[in-house]
């Protein structure tokens, strides 16, 4: 059965909210393991071969998924603006 899901403005704004923080802790894990990789002293192909796809697979994946969380906040944050707007005239 269809029917109408409604959502008020602080649960969309509290939901952004909970993706830019996880955004950041996305961010402090790129850090993080960034900072180990260049702190061990591991040599060999098998250091090199997790090096390269650390910097060639999982960084730029990690990195786009802290830009989508952050655009997802925002879109969050816009929509809440907007209900406002229609529902109660007001931000």
């Amino acid at each position: 059965m269809a029917g109408i899901q409604q959502v008020d403005s602080q649960t969309l704004r509290d939901t952004g909210v909970a993706f830019v923080n996880s955004a950041g802790s996305v961010g402090d894990i790129i850090g993080a393991v960034t900072a180990s990789i260049g702190a061990l002293i591991w040599t060999g192909g098998i250091a090199e071969q997790f090096n390269a796809d650390f910097d060639e697979q999982y960084k730029p994946m990690l990195e786009q998924l802290k830009i989508d969380m952050e655009a997802t906040s925002k879109a969050l944050d816009d929509k809440a603006v907007e209900y406002d707007l229609v529902f109660h005239g007001a931000v």
